[in-house]
């Protein structure tokens, strides 16, 4: 948390109804530390769904001053914590349960 506002880990980085969101807000108050401009943030948020956002000069930045906040190597990837919720939904389950199924039972079929 290198900008001091907590962020909700659900992988989004902008909102789906346009604006600036929390990620993008949070982002811009690191601007002069990262030594980019607003609309460059933004730029670089909207390439989020795709790998090329690994090669953004933000990405690189916002982790390069993370790890030396943190003084180690940080993940620059996790499992969003979303709550599963629908009809047949009855115990409190989470994507980070439902992943973490899925792999199990994927080394569960590579024994067999």
């Amino acid at each position: 948390m290198v900008s001091g506002s907590p962020l909700t880990a659900d992988g989004a980085l902008l909102p789906h109804d346009g604006g600036v969101g929390n990620t993008e807000s949070a982002v811009r108050q690191l601007s002069e530390r990262l030594d980019i401009d607003a609309d460059d943030i933004h730029r670089a948020l909207e390439e989020g769904n795709s790998p090329d956002f690994e090669r953004t000069s933000l990405y690189k930045r916002v982790f390069s001053l993370a790890e030396q906040s943190q003084h180690r190597p940080i993940a620059h990837a996790l499992i969003p914590h979303i709550r599963l919720q629908g009809p047949k939904i009855s115990r409190n389950l989470t994507t980070d349960w439902y992943a973490h199924r899925v792999e199990g039972r994927y080394q569960q079929c590579l024994k067999r």
